[in-house]
């Protein structure tokens, strides 16, 4: 339980580039009526110009390893390098609400959770390509959110007890699979719960055709690298994967068709959200069949300006 004793770490993970770490950093020097709290930046040593966002924020730790690159490396390596008995993790594409920080540390307040998470909106201009990418991700944490126990969180908007995190180490060590560590946490220290009130904006715009290789890239790295912790359960992902298409459109539409403004932007998008969830389930089983990385893993540019209205 929280006390005015706890203390407080974010740990922001840091793989789309220079700038999109400082617009998150600028959003978490804005929380109001939050406790004293720290951060702390792991990101990709390949992003140019950290250096100099770094020397804006002298109170940020960043860190940054010349082997890791994945976002499932530097999640662990973030939370690591965190000291806080909670734990907030959020990805640098994240814009926090001004009562970000203080909703989720008042959440570990109640008893009886372990993870507790929030939602995720997008920002305003929205392409169909970005509305798109971000069903891929999102669709679950999207509003309307009921307040309660959630199957699943997602990592780009996600608390954690520290002790917690500790007992189940062995785990995250080296790669943060939010699906495996959640799990793993619900079934020791209680149920996961989302609070709609904690609220992230995903600032991404992105070319379609970027999207494309980083989705099948990401759907790959995710495949191979849950197997480290079902190995056992190869031969069934291996077999059911080719229905994940129709499963993973599927309840997006559900999600969907519960918001008139979903509805309208879930069918505007659809052309491209069809095929970024095909290539996602393309490269999750072959990370199944393989057990082998993508070749490369870049996440895919931020669009220009001028691009960013189209629709």
């Amino acid at each position: 339980m929280s006390s005015p004793h706890t203390s407080v770490s974010v740990a922001v993970v840091g793989i789309c580039s220079a700038k999109h770490i400082e617009r998150c950093l600028q959003s978490l020097e804005r929380q109001q009526g939050a406790p004293p709290f720290d951060v702390v930046v792991a990101y990709d040593p390949h992003l140019q110009g950290v250096d100099e966002v770094a020397r804006r924020f002298p109170r940020v730790r960043f860190v940054s390893n010349a082997g890791q690159r994945n976002p499932l490396e530097l999640a662990s390596r973030a939370l690591k390098e965190s000291t806080g008995d909670v734990l907030l993790l959020t990805e640098d594409h994240c814009i926090a609400r001004p009562d970000w920080v203080k909703t989720l540390v008042k959440a570990h307040e109640t008893p009886g959770r372990s993870v507790i998470g929030g939602v995720v909106e997008i920002a305003d201009g929205a392409s169909a390509t970005d509305w798109a990418f971000y069903f891929v991700d999102f669709f679950r944490y999207a509003r309307p959110a009921p307040r309660g126990g959630s199957p699943t969180l997602t990592v780009c908007n996600v608390s954690y007890k520290r002790e917690q995190l500790a007992a189940i180490r062995d785990i995250w060590d080296v790669y943060f699979h939010e699906t495996a560590i959640n799990d793993a946490l619900r079934q020791r220290f209680g149920e996961l719960v989302l609070e709609p009130d904690a609220e992230v904006t995903m600032g991404r715009h992105v070319e379609f055709g970027h999207a494309i290789y980083e989705r099948y890239a990401f759907g790959r790295l995710f495949g191979c690298t849950r197997l480290l912790f079902v190995p056992e359960k190869r031969l069934f992902y291996c077999l059911f994967a080719p229905a994940l298409p129709v499963m993973l459109l599927g309840r997006m539409a559900q999600k969907a068709f519960r918001s008139p403004r979903l509805t309208r932007d879930f069918l505007r998008s659809l052309f491209p959200l069809a095929t970024m969830v095909l290539w996602w389930s393309w490269g999750e089983w072959l990370g199944y069949l393989t057990q082998k990385h993508p070749k490369s893993l870049v996440v895919a540019p931020e669009i220009r300006a001028a691009q960013r209205a189209s629709p």
